[in-house]
């Protein structure tokens, strides 16, 4: 009997650590971003505007909080400057975009969720990858000049 309680015992925590461990693999759940890399590049290859945001330029309101459902919401807020009689002479927007997301081999596929068929002919590529707690939304734009490329870094 005492055979079987045990049997029965590591079956249940078993299957516990199976539930976490898929648990931790999902990208369900709030992201935090830490940092952007932002630059263009030409037709032929040349980058130019090399800019890389760290953590100081990032609050709670920038984040990545994805569902269960194959949907995410990107959260990022922006600070402009302002000749206005505003305190603090700046004006923080804080912007929300719905994506779909859906897994590709090793990957995911970010979808903007909207009606508009690319009314200004620019072609958006946004791809997933996670490498630990740590997710990579790489993002580039054909805006018909050049590439509009970013990496956006986001932890748990």
């Amino acid at each position: 009997m005492k055979v079987k309680n045990i049997i029965v015992i590591i079956g249940l925590v078993s299957g516990l650590a199976a539930c976490k461990n898929e648990n931790d693999n999902s990208l369900v759940g709030k992201w935090q971003e830490v940092k952007v890399n932002a630059y263009n590049k030409s037709y032929s290859g040349t980058i130019s505007n090399d800019t890389t945001y760290t953590s100081a330029a990032f609050d709670t309101t920038d984040y990545a909080l994805f569902s269960a459902a194959g949907t995410c919401v990107l959260s990022n807020h922006h600070v402009y400057p302002t000749t206005a009689n505003i305190a603090g002479g700046v004006i923080n927007v804080v912007t929300k975009e719905s994506y779909t997301y859906t897994p590709v081999n090793s990957k995911y596929i970010l979808a903007l969720q909207t009606t508009l068929s690319s009314p200004s002919g620019f072609v958006t590529t946004d791809t997933l990858s996670r490498s630990g707690n740590t997710i990579l939304i790489h993002s580039v734009t054909d805006n018909h000049i050049d590439y509009t490329v970013s990496d956006a870094y986001y932890t748990r």
